[in-house]
Parts: structure tokens; C-alpha cells; sequence
């Protein structure tokens, strides 16, 4: 093969970009870097909250609030409990480490998941923000806050029952009852809070909420170097309508969602997500701070449920229950949950989410019939391929047509290159003549281009995928690096399945007929350079099926060229 000057000067700058893309964008910081989990990494200082939402759940300026008491605020009659140790349920999915005295949850912790170390387990931690999850916010936010004067814990299996006294500085005392009870499996809690007024005149409770959860984005929870993240707060509208919003949208855009009386809400990162519901629509109150960490500013958004100011009179009582998420985004635990909660995957876009979720439900099942993950998408791939298999012929046997009629093209051109319009025509009747399709070679492969990117998003943003080894790449949802070379300004990874991957569409081309078009050529020879530098750090999961797709393009070819000879051969034989 012959290269011209242009040929070499793409090749050169090519090999830049290969050796100083990188670099050039952890200098720009269009990579996130990782970052070590909050609860290994020292507690970033958070900012001023936006102005769109408070820092802290239901006692935001947003909720509702009590007057401030004209009575003088008298001296605790009890001394509040001290610090106590906090209390541990779980099951085999999820881990809940709870604070007695606050009634709050500290952090979810999801054994099944490590950090990208492997060393540490996954913790959605709540220590960032004062507000933490599933607790009850006390009334009257201005001053009149009651302290906590005695805690009895009931642990039984994976459920806890805490019973926690709090006397008002007035003297009065209410007694507030959590119940957290973990499923037998999986992330989902139910959530029981009941209030019980022992004081000997009414209550007015005021600015009181049930707080949801805040949860990091996705490389600070793991520290894995995302590629694609995803961080936002979603929730299903009382009317039955999806919305999200990214955690660093403006502030009017939580504005918008607060006050929403909602049917589920939650936040959500790129693998996990924590959810609540209730068995009737709630009010949605939004909230966002950043944390500050240097130069950086990371938003880290959380919801609460807000409850309308009520009255307890004396022994009287009061109830809420919710039932929560926390955990993987699966889909199969996120339905368990709610049927529509599997909206929080954010696989694609528009209708190009559900063609996603659906073959990563293809997947899952495939996967249960004890292959390995990295087999199940050598099958996944192999399944789509049969399915657009006569689309795909069809599209090889138009361009074979092109191909042959390409000599009688180049003459109709030579001939009327002086009128365009007569050239056209005779173009035309040409392809009639020879019953070709100028378009046959690209409508067939336009159709499977919206499950190739569906199928594309759905390893990129499977959590099923992610630290799962496959041959020699540890991780499915990362690149397959087998070493490093060290060069001056960063160590080149050598990642074996995207050097194949680029092998084999060198060698698809060579086999794939082409029209004599010179330009396009260039083009189709060029692409294989390209598609390396931009996949280069793919996940394996991701490169594995595009080279299993770019071997069963080559057998297809090659059986359909063997065909052609034999039909050809028959032919001449007659």
C-alpha cells in the first residue's frame, strides 16, 4: 500500500492525538479524576448552599415553619443522652449503620460492591450534610429544638426499633418511635415513625419533614474514572410523569421541582441510587449544597418528604410510614420497589432508554443461565447480528451491485460531464437497468444503528458489568490494560481487546466490496485509525462486543462472497 502526503500527515497527527490525549485532558479536566470515598477521604467543607434550596431537609426556609415562642425557654428538665454507639441491620445486599440518638441513618453500605481499590466497601454515606437519611426533623427550626433524653433500642434480625424520648424547653416531652425493617434480600426498608404527645397540653408541630437522602456523585463515592457519569435527582410526578434533574443544573431548575407532590423521588449517581416513596403522593422538598474541596465544587443534592403542620393534643399520636431504596441500580430490585422506578437507569435517550433497558433485561437472562457475563455478550451480540442478518446481506449484496456498475458509471460520467442534468438522468436509468438501489448499502444499516447505540449504552451503564472479570481484562465496565509503557509525559495503557477490535475492521474493509470512489475510500480506510483513538479507553465489556460483531460481519461477507461464486459458477456452467 502506497501513502501520499496527506496519507502520512493524517497518520502523524494521529498518532499525536493516540499519545497526547490523555493528558491534554486531565490537564482540562474533562475527565474526572479519582477520588478516594468519603469515608476515606477527609470531609470536603461544604459551600453556601444554592439559592434555589436549603443544606439541610424539611428545616430549609422552604418548609413549613412555627412562629417563634413568645415563652421564655426554660432549662431542660433531664440532661440529654451522650453519644452512643451506632447500631447495625442488614441483610446480604445492604448494610444500615444507624445513629440511636439522632434516629437517622449514617450510611447504606453495599457489601456486594468495593471501591475501585477493591480494598473498601461501597458506603452512600449521609455524614456530609447535618440533615441525615430517614430521620424526623424536630419542630420549631428557630430555637425551641427538643433535646434527646432517653433511647431503648429493639434489634431483631434485620429490623430496629428505636424509642427516644425528646423534652422541649418548656418541659414538654414527646416520644418518637423509628422503625427501620430491612427485606429478607435486596435494598428495600420500610420506614415507621410514630409520635406520641406525653405532654399534658397540645402540641403544634410546624416545619416537620420525613429527610429523604443526599448521595456523591459516582467517583467519589467508588473513585473509578467515569466515563460517562450520571447525577441527578429523579422523581415520578403524582400525575404519572418522569422527571430528573442534574445535580448541577441551575437552581431554578430544583426550584421547579420543589413543592412537586410526587409519587417517588430520589437521587441517583451512575450505578446506585436510594429512593422513597409513601403509600399516598407527597410534597417534594429539594435541597443542594456543594462541597468545596480546593478549586473544586461538587453538588451534592438530597429530597426530603414534607408533612403539613399538625396538632397533637395530649396522648395523642401520630404515624407516617415510607418505604425506601437503597442500593444497585437493578432492574430487577428497582420494579420490586416501584414499577416505574427503573427510569432512574439513564441508560439512552428518549425512547432509546427503554430499547436499553430491554437488552440489558436480554442480558440479565442470559446471564441466568450460568454463562459468565463476558459470555453472555458474546450471545447478546451473536442474537442481534442473526436478527439483522437479512438486513445486513441485503446491504453487502447492494454494495456488490454498486461495485460492478461502477465501470459503466465512470463513463456515463466522462460522456455528459458537460451536462449534469443529462448526466443524472442516464445515472439513473442505469440503476434501473441493472436493478441497483444507490441507497441499498446505508438504509439497512441505518435501521440497526438505533440497537447498536442502545446496546452500546447498556454495557457502558450496567452495574451488573462493573469489576467483573472476563480472559485477561479484570473489569468489564473498564478498560481490559495489561500494561503500561512509559513515555514522557504519561504511561501509554496497552489495551489488547481495542487493538483487535481495530485489527479485524482493518481486515472487514479489505473483504468489503466499495465503489470506485476514490474519496470514499480514503475515508473507510482511515475509520479504523480514528475509531481507535476515540474507543480507546473503552470498557472491555463495550470493545468485546464490537469485535465479536466485527467477526460476524466477516463470516457473513465470506459466506456471502462464497455464494456469489458458486451462484456465478452455476451460471456459466449453463
Amino acid at each position: 500500500m502506497k501513502f501520499d502526503k496527506a496519507q502520512i500527515f493524517v497518520l502523524v497527527v494521529g498518532i499525536a492525538i493516540l499519545l497526547g490525549w490523555d493528558p491534554v485532558c486531565k490537564y482540562m479536566g474533562w475527565f474526572q479524576v479519582p477520588v478516594n470515598a468519603p469515608a476515606q477521604a477527609p470531609a470536603a467543607a461544604p459551600a453556601a448552599p444554592s439559592s434555589g434550596a436549603a443544606a439541610q431537609a424539611p428545616t430549609s426556609s422552604t418548609a413549613p415553619v412555627a412562629k417563634k415562642s413568645s415563652q421564655p425557654a426554660a432549662a431542660p428538665k433531664f440532661r440529654s443522652v451522650g453519644p452512643m454507639a451506632p447500631i447495625e441491620i442488614a441483610n446480604s445486599q445492604l448494610k444500615l449503620i444507624i445513629d440511636p440518638v439522632a434516629g437517622s441513618v449514617l450510611d447504606f453500605v453495599i457489601p456486594e460492591h468495593k471501591n475501585a481499590d477493591r480494598k473498601e466497601t461501597i458506603r452512600l454515606s449521609q455524614k456530609l450534610r447535618s440533615s441525615l437519611a430517614f430521620t424526623r426533623l424536630e419542630s420549631d427550626p428557630f430555637g425551641n429544638q427538643p433535646v434527646v433524653v432517653d433511647v431503648k433500642s429493639v434489634k431483631k434480625e434485620n429490623a430496629l426499633k428505636l424509642v427516644r424520648k425528646l423534652q422541649f424547653p418548656d418541659g414538654g416531652i414527646i416520644r418518637v418511635e423509628n422503625q427501620w425493617i430491612l427485606e429478607k434480600q435486596g435494598g428495600n426498608i420500610d420506614c415507621n415513625v410514630l409520635i406520641v404527645n406525653e405532654s399534658s397540653s397540645p402540641r403544634t408541630f410546624n416545619g416537620y419533614g420525613f429527610a429523604g437522602a443526599s448521595l456523591s456523585s459516582w467517583a467519589k463515592v467508588s473513585g473509578d474514572n467515569v466515563r460517562t457519569p450520571s447525577h441527578r435527582l429523579d422523581y415520578m410526578t403524582g400525575k404519572g410523569k418522569f422527571k430528573d434533574v442534574a445535580a448541577d443544573d441551575d437552581d431554578d431548575d430544583f426550584k421547579a421541582a420543589d413543592g412537586t407532590l410526587v409519587e417517588w423521588a430520589g437521587v441517583s449517581n451512575k450505578y446506585f441510587c436510594i429512593l422513597l416513596s409513601a403509600p399516598q403522593p407527597f410534597t417534594l422538598k429539594t435541597n443542594r449544597l456543594f462541597l468545596t474541596n480546593g478549586k473544586e465544587s461538587d453538588p451534592l443534592p438530597g429530597y426530603s418528604a414534607a408533612v403539613a403542620p399538625f396538632v397533637l393534643n395530649s396522648k395523642e399520636s401520630k404515624e407516617f410510614s415510607f418505604k425506601a431504596y437503597a442500593g444497585p441500580k437493578i432492574i430487577s430490585e428497582l420494579d420490586k420497589f416501584n414499577p416505574t422506578a427503573g427510569r432512574v437507569m439513564h441508560l439512552a435517550w428518549g425512547p432509546l432508554d427503554y430499547l436499553a433497558r430491554l437488552l440489558l433485561w436480554v442480558l440479565v437472562k442470559i446471564h441466568s443461565l450460568g454463562l459468565s457475563y463476558g459470555w453472555s455478550i458474546i450471545v447478546l451480540t451473536i442474537i442481534v447480528r442473526l436478527l439483522f442478518y437479512p438486513a445486513t446481506a441485503k446491504a453487502n449484496t447492494s454494495m456488490k451491485k454498486m461495485q460492478q456498475v461502477q465501470p459503466k458509471l465512470k463513463e456515463i460520467k466522462e460522456q455528459y460531464k458537460d451536462n449534469p442534468q443529462l448526466m443524472n438522468a442516464k445515472m439513473m436509468e442505469l440503476y434501473r437497468t441493472e436493478g441497483v438501489n444507490p441507497f441499498g448499502g446505508c438504509l439497512p444499516l441505518l435501521l440497526q444503528l438505533p440497537v447498536f447505540i442502545a446496546l452500546y449504552t447498556t454495557l457502558d451503564g450496567a452495574v451488573e458489568l462493573r469489576q467483573v472479570p472476563f480472559w485477561w481484562s479484570p473489569d468489564l465496565a473498564g478498560p481490559d490494560t495489561i500494561f503500561t509503557i512509559p513515555l514522557y509525559f504519561f504511561s501509554l495503557p496497552v489495551n489488547p481487546l481495542v487493538i483487535i477490535m481495530t485489527v479485524l475492521m482493518v481486515f472487514q474493509q479489505h473483504i468489503t466490496p466499495m465503489s470506485g470512489d476514490p474519496i470514499q475510500k480514503k475515508m473507510m480506510m482511515w475509520m479504523p485509525v480514528v475509531m481507535l483513538l476515540l474507543f480507546y479507553d473503552l470498557p472491555s465489556g463495550l470493545t468485546l462486543y464490537w469485535s465479536v460483531s466485527n467477526i460476524f460481519s466477516i463470516i457473513q461477507l465470506l459466506i456471502q462472497k462464497r455464494g456469489s461464486k458458486e451462484t456465478a459458477a452455476t451460471v456459466a456452467a449453463k
